[in-house]
């Protein structure tokens, strides 16, 4: 058992949704995110009991490294909590940007200005926030018994793949990730040389052959806002992810500007925040036509940006959702497995299986009939122990 590696999903199995990964490396305990999950307005969070019944460790306070892919809640967004039950500082590794935008979700937007923020937690998260041990992408790092090298991983701006080196296998973990570039960052960049044993693979789509990209509908969305601008109606822009929100301004900049329109564009103190703080760390987004919805003194048709509930939203604004998927695709996963061609490959993050499609509408399935695949598929569910 020394020298073996076992796996644990505690959460984000075969559902999306508080992602959390325990990964055994011989006596090294690890995990691999610690998000949050809702169902409906109910949250959760991983499930933890499984890995404290396991033969592995008896309290969360023997866990020796946490990394974190990325800043979007369902990955880091139990960390606190996590963290609080521990009651020891456990480094956990993530990019600059990546703890920037974790700062914001974690602390900013919940306890800056808030009168009613719980002291203790308010403190709690900011302790966890000063420990955090800040990575580069190709940083290679020495943790005695295994190393551990990050890349960029796409998606969004921060977010990086872990590859953790282990008595000569080579583990990677993706986080989320995308092979094409985004609004606001480049698609994943992996070395070209690069011999992956076990690819632990965040596969929101591996089970939805018929799903792909609609990169066009962002456009037919922008195309309906222009539509109700020039006949004389303001529009609300409502995002619930603000990292999709900021990308959606960003193309919505780019629109304005290709068709010369100067619509003005104001922003809700959530989607400016973290504009400004993608801004000071040379990410451009804003043009001279946005504002703060602060300085909102117009009578003209104009876009409002921001997170609000339908009933929220003013009645004399047309509403539109700016919603899109930053997630790789089937034939995208496909690729991306193909160039790996690991020997075993992992599958978290699973959404279930859409109408209209069956158990053998899988990735594996797929890739089964290639010829040069020598790719072994595990779905893992969440609470089961794994022998990788």
């Amino acid at each position: 058992m020394r020298d073996k590696i076992n796996f644990i999903a505690l959460g984000g199995g075969q559902r999306v949704g508080a992602s959390c990964y325990y990964l055994r490396l011989g006596q090294s305990n690890l995990l691999l995110d610690c998000g949050v999950g809702s169902v409906g307005h109910f949250p959760f969070e991983p499930d933890f009991y499984p890995l404290l019944q396991s033969p592995f460790i008896q309290s969360l306070s023997q866990i020796d490294q946490i990394f974190i892919s990325h800043a979007h809640a369902d990955h880091v967004g139990g960390l606190p909590s996590m963290l609080a039950r521990v009651g020891k500082e456990i480094p956990v590794c993530m990019t600059q940007m990546t703890a920037m935008l974790s700062q914001y979700q974690l602390y900013d937007k919940n306890f800056v200005g808030s009168l009613k923020a719980d002291e203790s937690a308010r403190l709690a998260v900011k302790n966890m926030l000063e420990h955090i041990v800040p990575v580069s992408y190709f940083q290679t790092m020495n943790f005695g018994t295994y190393k551990a090298t990050f890349f960029p991983a796409g998606h969004i701006p921060g977010a990086m793949m872990t590859l953790l080196e282990y008595r000569g296998r080579n583990i990677l973990y993706t986080g989320d990730y995308s092979i094409t570039d985004t609004p606001l960052t480049t698609g994943c960049i992996l070395p070209e040389d690069l011999n992956v044993d076990t690819v632990i693979l965040c596969g929101l789509h591996a089970k939805h052959p018929n799903f792909h990209k609609k990169t066009y509908a962002m456009y037919q969305t922008i195309q309906k806002i222009f539509q109700l601008l020039d006949e004389g109606k303001s529009v609300y822009c409502c995002t619930h992810q603000l990292s999709k929100g900021v990308e959606f301004l960003k193309i919505l900049n780019e629109k304005c500007q290709e068709f010369h329109r100067e619509d003005p564009i104001f922003l809700e103190e959530t989607v400016m925040n973290i504009v400004g703080k993608l801004e000071g760390l040379s990410i451009p987004i804003v043009t001279a036509h946005n504002y703060s919805i602060q300085n909102r003194r117009t009578g003209k048709p104009h876009i409002v940006l921001g997170g609000r509930s339908r009933s929220e939203i003013p009645r004399n604004y047309e509403r539109i959702d700016a919603d899109f998927s930053l997630h790789e695709d089937f034939a995208e996963m496909a690729q991306f497995l193909k160039k790996m061609n690991p020997k075993w490959a992992v599958i978290v993050h699973c959404g279930s299986e859409k109408e209209g499609e069956s158990d053998e509408d899988t990735i594996e399935q797929y890739l089964m009939r290639d010829a040069d695949c020598r790719t072994q598929f595990l779905f893992a569910e969440e609470g089961e122990i794994y022998t990788l």
